[in-house]
């Protein structure tokens, strides 16, 4: 009788330290060391423990395969026992069968005990950091000689590249711990946008660039140029699709003090910088650093000119506005009404727009709000009209020049509501 019962607390040991070393294996193998410095806050100590065990990755997986082999050879090693030692008179087959039996239930139990890890495995990370703790100093004497050459190994060894996500954590925790300030935090954040956004979405429009016919007299040119406070002025011919290139206003003002009498710009015009409008942000910025150009023209897909992109377009993409003593006080992209509504400028972009409204309109078929009612009327608009999408409703405000400047925003819901106030006033 004592065989079983030695056998069922060998069981009652075995199998709970199996559980835990496949825990401890899954929590390790897919948690990050970003991803703790998350969670530091719930336990600096633990925390800096499992970070040097990731550290030292190789080691701690050495360690927990090597107590799995053992444990795992403690529990076949029973079942064998138990089945054809313990029990000799059962058939063959049965025996067979009770023996698959157990490496299914074994290997079910073990495959449901990863698959609930692997969804926190930071937090069993931290959970099974003492377990681990005691798991490596049982099984270092077993691995002293491979440790040795994994120690020399890891002097010359060259640690994989952060992710994206893995980086953002690292900035996350830096600015919880007071590292970052959240103007920094924000402003890495749109470097890693830079590669999401393109040229069309930062670039000045067509119909607010600032730019010169090439036969334009050299007095002219040099009223507009000190009236914009531009250092440089793009040059066309006739059109502004005819794009020759680009004037520097300091070689029109040298023309000008050498007394040249120039009849047209030709001379004075230096080759433009063409991008196409789908141009990724981050590969043009490297770009106009190598080709040593501060502006770029931004083509769309049948050539003609969409607008031009600055250094300082997308240097305001990651630090903000930057205002110098040319730049007019620039009107707010949207004010809020007392009744409720809002009131946006046409030139505000959709995906700002989305975010203010908690609308979802798509960017398909245009980029600011003044386009996408362009696009749902397919005319230009006339002043008062209007465009519903679910209860959102957009109302033409003030077109200029067959462009839309303001466009009302209420939702139709505050209109009811504004009605029945006024029925109710009535009566």
């Amino acid at each position: 009788m004592t065989e079983p019962l030695i056998a069922i607390l060998l069981l009652i040991i075995v199998l709970p330290l199996d559980i835990a070393l496949v825990s401890a294996r899954a929590g390790y193998l897919n948690s990050s060391q970003t991803r703790l410095l998350a969670i530091r806050g719930q336990s600096e100590v633990k925390v800096q423990r499992a970070e040097k065990n990731l550290e030292h990755l190789l080691r701690t997986r050495a360690s927990l395969n090597l107590m799995l082999i053992f444990s795992r050879f403690l529990i076949a090693g029973l079942a064998f026992w138990a089945i054809f030692i313990y029990q000799p008179q059962l058939a063959g087959w049965l025996k067979l069968i009770l023996s698959g039996l157990t490496a299914i239930l074994l290997f079910w139990l073990e495959w449901l005990v990863e698959i609930n890890i692997i969804k926190n495995p930071e937090i069993w990370a931290l959970r099974m950091v003492s377990f681990v703790k005691a798991v490596s100093l049982t099984s270092y004497i077993f691995l002293f000689p491979w440790s040795l050459s994994q120690e020399a190994r890891s002097v010359t060894a060259v640690p994989g590249p952060l992710t994206e996500d893995e980086l953002k954590n690292l900035v996350d925790a830096g600015q919880q711990e007071g590292i970052f300030e959240l103007g920094e935090r924000r402003m890495i954040y749109s470097i890693f946008q830079l590669g999401d956004t393109l040229a069309r979405e930062i670039m000045i429009p067509r119909i607010d660039m600032q730019a010169l016919e090439v036969n334009t007299p050299l007095p002219a040119a040099i009223d507009a140029l000190l009236t914009s406070g531009h250092s440089r002025v793009p040059i066309y011919e006739e059109s502004i699709d005819n794009m020759l290139g680009l004037l520097y206003a300091k070689d029109i003002l040298s023309a000008w003090y050498e007394g040249d009498q120039l009849q047209s710009l030709h001379k004075l015009i230096r080759q433009a910088y063409f991008v196409p409008e789908a141009k990724k942000v981050d590969e043009l910025l490297n770009e106009m650093q190598i080709q040593r150009v501060h502006m770029a023209i931004v083509v769309d897909e049948y050539g003609g000119i969409a607008g031009l992109v600055t250094l300082e377009d997308i240097v305001e993409e990651i630090v903000g506005e930057i205002q110098d003593e040319y730049d007019q006080a620039e009107e707010a992209p949207y004010t809020e009404q007392i009744d409720g509504s809002y009131l946006f400028l046409g030139r505000v972009d959709l995906d700002d727009f989305n975010e203010i409204v908690g609308s979802t309109l798509p960017k398909d078929e245009a980029e600011t709000l003044g386009g996408y009612i362009y696009s749902q009327l397919g005319r230009v608009p006339g002043v008062g009209e209007q465009v519903r999408i679910g209860d959102l409703q957009l109302t033409v405000e003030q077109v200029s020049a067959r462009r839309i400047r303001k466009v009302r925003v209420a939702w139709q819901k505050q209109e009811i509501e504004s009605e029945e106030d006024y029925e109710d006033s009535d009566r």
